[in-house]
């Protein structure tokens, strides 16, 4: 082989593997963390509620699939991006193999309060799931008003076998 073809042939590797991934197993900077777990009646249930009959959720923004139903299957978010004031916050998750993802999107017209806040979204009442369920994969990206992605984080198995191919 000459040094000529070897060069070649090694652009063509970086060009391959330098391709753009498609948008849907992208991540793309701006979330600072995603941590998901169940919560049941207790661990929402908060004392001061005895005293006022308000929920009252300090610095976290609080979003519901069922806003009157408090238990469920919680993701918390924290930004490094400030998201524009028609932004929304989108939860994509797949319940099961082989089956399309739910998608909740949420307004973002409220912001977290500074330092420790953080967008909660609740997936309350029928959404939650069984007692034990777990989502096999979900993405929570932010999206400006056309829908265009300005920051997005995902589990390890988010993506499609083509997505992967392309890797």
């Amino acid at each position: 082989m000459s040094q000529a073809s070897a060069w070649a042939a090694l652009a063509a590797l970086l060009l391959t593997g330098c391709d753009t991934p498609v948008a849907s197993s992208d991540e793309v900077p701006g979330i600072a963390y995603v941590n998901e777990r169940r919560r049941s009646e207790a661990d929402v249930a908060r004392a001061s509620e005895a005293f006022y009959a308000k929920e009252h959720h300090g610095s976290d923004v609080v979003f519901r699939t069922e806003e009157d139903s408090r238990p469920g299957y919680y993701f918390f978010v924290k930004l490094d991006v400030v998201p524009p004031v028609d932004g929304r916050l989108v939860l994509e998750v797949v319940r099961k193999e082989n089956t399309p993802p739910e998608r909740y999107d949420f307004a973002v017209n409220l912001k977290p309060g500074f330092p420790f806040g953080e967008y909660v979204i609740g997936l309350t009442g029928k959404q939650s799931g069984e007692a034990k369920w777990r989502p096999i994969a979900w993405r929570v990206s932010v999206v400006d008003a056309k829908g265009k992605f300005l920051a997005s984080k995902h589990s390890f198995l988010w993506g499609t076998p083509s997505d992967l191919v392309r890797r």
